[in-house]
């Protein structure tokens, strides 16, 4: 199995496309063949990556452009993309304005794996019934968007959060808190996932701390950031610590273990 990077592939652009495993050629239609054709003003013979968006890509070469549509040919062989350890989930409070969709789509351009919309005792944001579908359904669109500009091979999760209790029963929970340790010092997490929470404007309350005690606490500075910023420089200090996976191993990095 040949492994690599769709964003380090010689292409002008990225789109998915689903299936990819066959050499018929694919028409891009819809909104992604507008933004190749009319946004991006791509020519024929120029080279995009096309994944399925479960990992898997390959290149192929614009044969032919139609009206607000895309023929594209496979010229090499299908590629999947290596999986980052630990996995990277981030639930972080929707902060007032309508600004969650600018926070995900950064966190998507930093590589994290999943994002979680919670709401805690100091939300501002609180989304409930069908304004939580809306709301969701919007960000799985920004998600799929930030996603194809950052030539991602998988389009990351958006999850729902449940209950508190469970998010503090996860085995690799760290919060974002500048009482905690700097990113270097974090040990690796049981169960191969980091799930960072990082709190509204104020902070947790103090039932919430409680809750979430076990686990670990981490500082990204020493300045109080904006619920709009938290999440994005929580993100940028982990990523650096995440290794490509071998496949068939738990590719924990060199970072030990929490007990």
């Amino acid at each position: 199995m040949t492994e690599g990077f769709a964003a380090a592939a010689p292409a002008v652009a990225h789109v998915f496309v689903g299936a990819i495993d066959g050499d018929d050629d694919l028409w891009v239609e819809g909104d992604d063949g507008h933004h190749l054709q009319r946004a991006r003003r791509l020519r024929v013979g120029e080279l995009v990556t096309g994944s399925d968006g479960a990992g898997a890509w390959r290149l192929f070469e614009l044969a032919e452009l139609g009206d607000g549509r895309v023929r594209l040919t496979p010229v090499a062989p299908r590629v999947v993309e290596p999986e980052l350890t630990p996995r990277l989930v981030v639930a972080f409070a929707p902060a007032k304005g309508d600004q969650a969709g600018a926070v995900v789509h950064q966190l998507v351009e930093l590589g994290v794996d999943a994002v979680m919309p919670v709401t805690l005792q100091r939300s501002v944001v609180r989304w409930d019934g069908q304004r939580e579908e809306r709301a969701l359904a919007r960000l799985r669109r920004i998600v799929r968007e930030a996603a194809m500009q950052s030539r991602r091979a998988r389009i990351p999760e958006v999850l729902t959060a449940g209950a508190l209790s469970e998010l503090a029963r996860h085995p690799g929970l760290v919060v974002a808190d500048p009482s905690g340790v700097a990113p270097g010092a974090l040990r690796a997490p049981v169960g191969d996932e980091w799930l960072v929470l990082v709190g509204p404007e104020g902070g947790l309350d103090p039932s919430e701390l409680e809750l979430f005690a076990r686990g670990a606490r981490l500082a990204v500075g020493p300045h109080v950031l904006r619920a709009v910023t938290a999440p994005v420089a929580v993100a940028a200090a982990l990523v650096g610590f995440r290794d490509a996976k071998p496949p068939g191993s738990s590719g924990l990095p060199e970072m030990g273990r929490t007990t």
